[in-house]
C-alpha cells in the first residue's frame, strides 16, 4: 500500500556484493536494503521509510542495475537526495539516480524483465584484479558449445531443474515456468589481468527463480568443458528435478545488470 504523506520515487543503485549478505533485509547482518533504508531514514528524518527492491540478490552477488521504490518525505530537489544518500553509504554501494514516479510504480511488480550477466575468468592462473568479480576456471572452455547450450534455454519453459533449494522439488509448473528471450555467451581478452579470457553469459527473462542463473551457468559449464553434450541441457529441462542438475556456479561472477519497465 502506497503512503499518502510523501512523494513516490524510484532509486537506481549498484553495489559490490562481496561484503553484503544479500540485497534483502535480514536480522543482524549487513544487507543492501538495510543499509540504504537506514541512510534514507537518516536523511529524510522519516523513521517509517521503507523500500521495495526489483530483484533479490544473494550473498556475494553484485548489481549495477538494481531498482528500489518507495514513498519518501523530501520537499527539495531529488538530486540533493541522491547526493546525500550516495555520500552517506559505504563505497561498495552507490546511488545513480532518484526520480519521481507514479504512485502505482513498484520496483518489483512493475518490472517487465530482468537481465543478469555472469562472468568467468578462463586462465591457468588465478585472477588478481578481477578477484571476487568472476568465477575462475582453467581452460579449455569451448564457447561454441556454450552457445549451443544457451540456445536451448530460450522460450517459455519450466525451469524446475534450475530452481534453488525449496523452489524446485514438489513445485508446480505454474510457479517454476519462466520466459527467457536472451541466453547468449561472448568472450574477450582479460587485458586487466595480462592474460586469460573473460567469458560472459547474458540472460534476460520476465523473472527468475532463486539461484536460477547460477544453476543455469553451472549446467552450461558442464557442456563447455566437454564433460557433457549440449543435449544435457535438454535432458535437465525435461527431468524437472533440481537433483539431476550439477552444483550451482559461485556467486562471485553474477551481476544484476538491468531491470526493464514499460514506463515509470
Amino acid at each position: 500500500m502506497v503512503r499518502q504523506d510523501g512523494r513516490h520515487v524510484r532509486i537506481d543503485l549498484g553495489y559490490n556484493g562481496r561484503a553484503f549478505y544479500g540485497s534483502q533485509r535480514q536480522a543482524q547482518v549487513r544487507t543492501v536494503q538495510q543499509e540504504l533504508e537506514a541512510v534514507l531514514r537518516q536523511v529524510t528524518r522519516d523513521s517509517d521509510a521503507r523500500l521495495a527492491f526489483a530483484g533479490r540478490t544473494d550473498r556475494g552477488v553484485h548489481a549495477v542495475g538494481q531498482v528500489a521504490s518507495g514513498t519518501v518525505r523530501w520537499p527539495g530537489e531529488l538530486e540533493r537526495l541522491r547526493f546525500a544518500l550516495d555520500r552517506l553509504t559505504e563505497q561498495d554501494l552507490t546511488v545513480y539516480r532518484v526520480t519521481d514516479v507514479d504512485p502505482a510504480f513498484h520496483a518489483r511488480f512493475s518490472a517487465r524483465s530482468r537481465e543478469y550477466r555472469y562472468r568467468i575468468f578462463v586462465s591457468n592462473h588465478a585472477p588478481v584484479l578481477l578477484q571476487g568479480l568472476v568465477w575462475w576456471i582453467r581452460p579449455p572452455l569451448d564457447i561454441d558449445r556454450l552457445q549451443d547450450a544457451g540456445s536451448r534455454l530460450i522460450g517459455d519453459r519450466d525451469f524446475r531443474s534450475f530452481a534453488g533449494a525449496g523452489a524446485g522439488s514438489g513445485s508446480s509448473e505454474l510457479t517454476t515456468r519462466r520466459h527467457l528471450d536472451i541466453a547468449e555467451w561472448s568472450s574477450w581478452a582479460a587485458t586487466l589481468e595480462g592474460s586469460g579470457d573473460v567469458y560472459e553469459f547474458r540472460v534476460r527473462a520476465n523473472a527468475f527463480l532463486p539461484h536460477m542463473v547460477r544453476n543455469l551457468v553451472g549446467a552450461q559449464i558442464e557442456v563447455g568443458t566437454g564433460r557433457q553434450s549440449p543435449a544435457f541441457v535438454d535432458d535437465l529441462m525435461s527431468a524437472r528435478d533440481r537433483r539431476q542438475a550439477p552444483k550451482a556456479a559461485p556467486p562471485d561472477g553474477l551481476t544484476l545488470w538491468a531491470v526493464e519497465y514499460d514506463e515509470t
